[in-house]
């Protein structure tokens, strides 16, 4: 691969914005797909419907097909005590409806999988049709890795690796790197199995992205698991890769085969494994200063930060609370029994000192929080007991529920970290849920959506359903993120609600199996058909999938029209291979829109809420 980093690239990637993607690395606007196991995925009795994209692009893999057919299944505890989705090979599939975000000529990919069987051929990602693709990665009956693009000037080549890179044995790290200016490359667990200095444009098409199939072919369905799913519309540098590729290895119990410098997931150092990220730099034009990943807490702002260091930190991901938790330093009255911990190290693994740090915290979820309250805790001699180190207070309220120690100098290799209070009131509540609604859908479907505003040792909801709020059975489970201090959006879909009203209410389960039920709420469905469309997601960045009762055979006219009554959209689709239709309105202002759908059926509306 030509060893080149491009102004672009560390404009998307610089210090300007606060990473959240995977591992800290990315936002929104290059992170366009993250697929997670553990987070987002609605399934009834392991039977997956839905896996939703934590990227924030609404980019949510659905079924293609009519439930219960080509369902892949949950696994709990399938690796390092992380969820995977199992594919049987046969009919299993999942895919993305088609848009802009995901139609690329740049890309940096990261798959995390293994084989059941090895077979011609496991298509894990694919965007197009068997010839004409967008881009690619599949596997062969040897394990090779094989990556066809077609580009824009009509030819189609078709890389492949040498065999055992997906395994029947292990989950591994794959990754695929390319743009023009850089190539293309491929990674298995860090090592380099595919290189190239291709610098073609690919050619880009209007299909969904299959997951563990390839669209209009026979015998590509997956036979293996895939735990998670992570897609960049550019390629990363370096520091990046290392970052990324630690995240995932500390996640999945892997080691890397170089720059595995992250080793506070081992069972010696405590493990570690969660919630993974980590600043650093290997040049001046190949940094990376500032993380936040998927958990609470973000740094950057290194003021020694040099070539070849690096700051990774994860947790346990111990309840955010303080109950029961002993060890206190004086005047203060209470702590997470959640920590961190932490590697400053070299690239070597050596211990490093990047200087001083800015830690913001997000408390947003949690009830009021008065920040002289706060007290940042350092086992600065890593005895693993808070008790005999100096609290660190400071902290300065940054709005929306941020609060900031700046310039912290306590950190270093292999210590441990966590936040207290001095005031008990302050500290932590479970889950709380902001809101409960059933839509009354197209046929029979209701579609469900609930938020909560923040989590604690959550396991899992289960949607219920009666027909007269006595008698109540489980229509739907779904994954909870487990611990969260941030809103987190819910939804799932009834497929066979009654005829007249019906009677909804969550049950909430938690990690020690204690159970809280929502309060009810009912909806009516008049006869089998209501003439109403479900939508989601509902509010909308834009992106959206309409769902039919079933397939259609004949011509749909899609509109949508704004509070005046005028057209301010209209698509016209052939038929309709799926009970999905992907809509993707384009660039329309934000707010309330009715969208119609006339078919040789007649015409069925529903309304969506468009929020940038």
């Amino acid at each position: 691969m030509r060893d080149l980093i491009t102004i672009a690239l560390l404009a998307v990637f610089g210090h300007v914005y606060p990473q959240s993607g995977p591992g800290g690395v990315g936002s929104s606007s290059s992170n366009v797909l993250w697929l997670d196991a553990n987070s987002g995925v609605s399934h009834l009795l392991g039977a997956v419907n839905t896996w939703s994209d934590r990227s924030g692009n609404a980019n949510h893999a659905y079924l293609p097909v009519t439930i219960p057919l080509g369902t892949p299944t949950l696994v709990t505890n399938s690796v390092n005590g992380n969820r995977s989705l199992d594919f049987d090979g046969f009919d299993d599939q999942l895919w993305i409806p088609h848009h802009a975000s995901l139609s690329l000529t740049q890309w940096h990919f990261f798959l995390v999988v293994t084989a059941d069987l090895q077979k011609d051929y496991n298509a894990w990602m694919v965007k197009g049709d068997d010839g004409s693709e967008n881009y690619e990665m599949l596997s062969y009956s040897d394990g090779n890795i094989h990556a066809p693009v077609l580009w824009n000037t009509g030819v189609r080549d078709f890389p492949s690796s040498a065999g055992g890179q997906v395994t029947t044995s292990a989950f591994d790290i794959i990754e695929y790197s390319y743009s023009a200016a850089v190539g293309r490359d491929v990674y298995k667990n860090g090592t380099t199995i595919i290189t190239d200095n291709e610098n073609r444009t690919p050619q880009l098409n209007s299909l969904p992205l299959y997951i563990a199939n390839e669209r209009g072919t026979t015998g590509r369905n997956v036979n293996g698991d895939v735990a998670e799913v992570i897609a960049y519309n550019t390629p990363l540098n370096g520091t990046h890769r290392l970052v990324l590729n630690n995240y995932l290895a500390a996640k999945y119990g892997r080691t890397l085969s170089s720059n595995d410098i992250y080793v506070q997931d081992n069972t010696g150092q405590g493990n570690f494994d969660y919630d993974v990220a980590g600043i650093g730099r290997i040049s001046s034009s190949n940094l990376h200063n500032d993380a936040r990943g998927s958990g609470i807490v973000r740094i950057n702002n290194p003021t020694g930060l040099g070539d070849n260091e690096f700051m990774l930190w994860g947790s346990d991901r111990g309840v955010l609370g303080t109950f029961g938790v002993t060890g206190l330093p004086a005047g203060v009255q209470g702590r997470w029994q959640r920590t961190w911990r932490v590697n400053e190290v070299n690239v070597s693994g050596t211990a490093v000192d990047v200087g001083a740090v800015d830690m913001t915290w997000d408390l947003s979820g949690f009830a009021s929080v008065n920040a002289s309250h706060l007290r940042l805790l350092v086992d600065a001699n890593n005895n693993n007991n808070f008790a005999d180190d100096t609290p660190i207070s400071g902290a300065v309220a940054l709005g929306s529920g941020s609060f900031r120690f700046s310039g912290v100098t306590a950190l270093a290799n292999d210590v441990r970290f966590t936040l207290g209070t001095t005031n008990i009131g302050q500290t932590p509540l479970p889950v709380e849920l902001l809101s409960f609604t059933a839509t009354p859908g197209s046929g029979r479907n209701v579609l469900l959506e609930w938020e909560t505003a923040s989590e604690w040792n959550n396991e899992h909801f289960a949607v219920q359903r009666s027909g007269d709020a006595t008698a109540w059975m489980d229509v739907a489970r779904i994954e909870a993120v487990g611990n969260s201090t941030v809103s987190t959006h819910y939804e799932s879909i009834d497929p066979n609600a009654e005829a007249g009203m019906n009677y909804y209410r969550l049950r909430q389960t938690d990690l020690d199996g204690s159970v809280t039920y929502s309060s009810t709420v009912p909806v009516r469905l008049d006869g089998r058909g209501t003439g109403l469309l479900t939508i989601v997601p509902n509010p909308s960045t834009g992106n959206m999938v309409i769902h039919l009762d079933q397939p259609s055979s004949c011509p749909l006219i899609v509109s949508m029209t704004d509070g005046a009554g005028r057209i301010v959209v209209q698509r016209r689709f052939t038929d309709s291979e799926t009970p999905f239709i992907p809509f993707d309105p384009g660039a329309v202002p934000a707010g309330t829109y009715t969208v119609l759908l006339e078919d040789g059926q007649g015409s069925r509306r529903g309304r969506v809420v468009i929020a940038h």
